[in-house]
């Protein structure tokens, strides 16, 4: 079963300076893909030689190689290659009428790349006296262009992935991955396979064993959870107070960022304290709930059921968020991490419900 895995990244001053180099390339490759469509429909196709001819969709970047654009011989070419690869996609998601047509990324707000499983490695730390992978190290060296290892904060256990987003936002940095959860069991093959051997595990109980551990959950603006049964759980005064000054400080700087110098390095600095205090409301809004829904499981455990897991569609957009750490550390023991997982069995949020270990 795949999971999605949010982890904060640490690169210092020199791979900071790499990564941001990283980003604008992929996204000139994107951008340019974008104008090169735009092109295509608006002007190409009422010529008199390309008239009636179907508009271009690949996967090409070669072109925009050139000697105005020596900057991107700078860069391995699988960073190229995947801002070609994400145009390609996003197009094809418009034809199938599931998103709009691509548009420009702009330089300002979240910026992120995408790296394939070329551009980095995931280093085993092996522990001596059991022999199991305890953490990983991330190294995003390359042939042509080293850049070391990038130390993160793996706060629980995850596979090797086959690739990886790494974001910045407000001068902070984010590993984001989607890999096969080990620690989530989900029986059969496939999602069919799965709920049937799921159905077939609890058929054994009754209408009312089955309703009496069964809770709900319901995510919103106004009230972050709301049960099944009635109940509404609320984040606490003092976190409401801290988000309403965060709101107020953000707002504050949005206003002084704009009066200042266009493109200059402190107009750059007030936006990103802005988007620093836009994040505490993200990242504390919903924490506190979240920790309560906890004390549902025992009941569910009680009746005898088994260590499976619920499956349901879980976005990778609507995570729940994570604590702070003080200090950047590669991850945890395996038996801190089975500790914490026993604590908090939820496994995140999905699209109006919860996910959980039964």
């Amino acid at each position: 079963m795949l999971n999605c895995y949010k982890f904060r990244l640490y690169p210092n001053a020199k791979q900071e300076r790499i990564l941001f180099r990283w980003i604008g390339c992929q996204r000139l490759i994107y951008n340019a893909k974008v104008q090169e469509d735009r092109y295509f429909r608006r002007f190409a196709q009422r010529m008199v030689g390309t008239a009636g001819k179907p508009v271009p969709v690949d996967q090409q970047y070669s072109q925009f190689i050139t000697e105005r654009r020596p900057l991107l011989r700078d860069v391995p070419s699988q960073i190229l290659r995947n801002g070609a690869v994400k145009f390609h996609r996003a197009y094809q998601r418009f034809l199938k009428k599931l998103g709009g047509r691509p548009k420009f990324k702009k330089k300002s707000g979240r910026q992120a790349v995408w790296l394939s499983r070329e551009s980095f490695e995931f280093i085993p730390q092996i522990d001596d006296q059991t022999g199991n992978i305890v953490s990983y190290q991330l190294s995003l060296d390359t042939k042509r262009f080293p850049v070391g290892i990038t130390a993160y904060l793996a706060h629980r256990s995850h596979s090797v992935p086959s690739s990886i987003h790494i974001a910045v936002q407000g001068g902070r940095w984010w590993l984001s991955l989607a890999a096969e959860d080990t620690a989530l069991t989900t029986p059969g093959k496939n999602l069919e396979a799965a709920v049937e051997q799921i159905a077939e595990d609890l058929r054994h109980l009754s209408a009312d064993q089955l309703a009496k551990p069964t809770q709900g959950g319901d995510r919103g603006v106004a009230k972050p959870l709301t049960t099944s049964d009635g109940k509404v759980f609320d984040i606490g005064p003092v976190l409401k107070t801290r988000i309403k000054k965060s709101r107020q400080r953000h707002k504050k700087w949005q206003q002084r960022a704009s009066r200042r110098k266009q493109g200059s390095k402190n107009q750059k600095q007030a936006y990103r304290k802005a988007a620093r205090y836009q994040q505490y409301e993200k990242m504390s809004g919903t924490s506190t709930p979240i920790k309560r829904i906890t004390n549902w499981l025992p009941t569910m455990r009680s009746l005898g059921m088994s260590s499976r897991t619920c499956v349901s569609t879980i976005s990778p957009n609507d995570r729940r968020p994570k604590k702070r750490c003080q200090r950047p550390v590669s991850s945890q023991s395996s038996e801190s991490q089975s500790r914490a997982q026993a604590r908090n069995p939820i496994v995140g949020w999905g699209t109006g419900c919860l996910v959980y270990h039964l």
